[in-house]
């Protein structure tokens, strides 16, 4: 079973952290985890509150937090899981990296809007940092656009995601990354689908031909791989597997919305595995291409 032992919840009082929490909550029931939610306070803001006007912004920041929560996660519902609330002071992606490590968190959710085109930008450097250098699980969650869970009328615990999304480049985190999915599609009763995408090589028109032949062959050598890989998930798993040709993040984001996934898992590593190429780079585009969320799973200690 993939385990959530402890989760924290990081809020930014926006829409999208309100729903995140509600992902976090309904996850921390159904794996009997524990919950931190936690807010960042700038420091700046802190001390300027406290040396012009005598207010202590952790406190007020603390009783909006638990009003938030309590709007977020009523307590008519009757699965809500016990959680604890804690403000620190400091700039919000090291607070919550730094919060997730005195919690031995397993997984961190967030919101994030998940803005395609222009608008990407606008996905916020909190999300990025994190991908850059986290070593914990990362839930990003932007608001749905459809498929919203029952949270209220049921008396346990929603999973959001139906159907499961993984895509494997084949290196070992990645394939980890599989494997983590396969255990929620198991323990969840969720569909699973398993897909490699091909990158296109850019050529000159002439040589155009040539290319063609050279991906359509890398097809059949690449589902043998995926199938080697589907080999390791558990028998009790049958995934969908998928072999496409397209750009990594475009192409991952377009079988998501085909096959209405309502949870992209990936493995933090470089494009094509290339070192040079910042961790999370793949997901990041994914999360600024789709509206679905993405958990993204760091490597373990002896993988590369």
């Amino acid at each position: 079973m993939a385990s959530f032992r402890s989760i924290v919840s990081a809020v930014d009082f926006s829409d999208q952290s309100r729903y995140a929490l509600r992902w976090a909550a309904a996850l921390a029931a159904l794996h009997n985890s524990r919950l931190t939610i936690l807010t960042a306070v700038d420091p700046l803001l802190a001390h300027a509150a406290r040396t012009r006007y005598e207010l202590d912004l952790v406190s007020q920041t603390e009783q909006s937090l638990r009003e938030f929560v309590s709007s977020a996660l009523p307590s008519t519902w009757s699965w809500i899981p016990s959680y604890e609330i804690k403000v620190l002071v400091g700039d919000a992606a090291d607070t919550i990296r730094l919060g997730a490590r005195r919690e031995h968190a397993d997984l961190i959710v967030l919101g994030t809007q998940g803005l395609g085109g222009v608008r990407k930008l606008l996905l916020g450097s909190t999300t990025d940092r994190l991908l850059r250098s986290t070593e914990t699980a990362i839930l990003a969650v932007p608001l749905a656009e459809q498929g919203v869970p029952d949270w209220e009328s049921q008396g346990q615990p929603p999973m959001a995601a139906k159907t499961i999304l993984a895509a494997t480049d084949f290196s070992a985190p990645a394939n980890h990354a599989v494997a983590v999915a396969a255990d929620l599609a198991r323990d969840h009763r969720a569909a699973l689908v398993v897909a490699h995408v091909v990158s296109p090589v850019t050529a000159p028109p002439r040589w155009r031909s040539y290319v063609q032949t050279v991906q359509e062959e890398g097809i059949p050598k690449a589902r043998t791989r995926l199938d080697h890989v589907a080999a390791s998930i558990p028998a009790d798993v049958t995934p969908e597997l998928v072999v496409c040709i397209g750009r990594p993040a475009d192409a991952i984001a377009d079988l998501a919305r085909e096959r209405a996934a309502g949870l992209i898992v990936l493995g933090l590593v470089g494009e094509n595995c290339n070192p040079s190429a910042r961790p999370g780079a793949i997901a990041y585009r994914v999360l600024c291409l789709s509206h679905t969320p993405v958990l993204v799973v760091p490597p373990q200690p002896n993988q590369s």
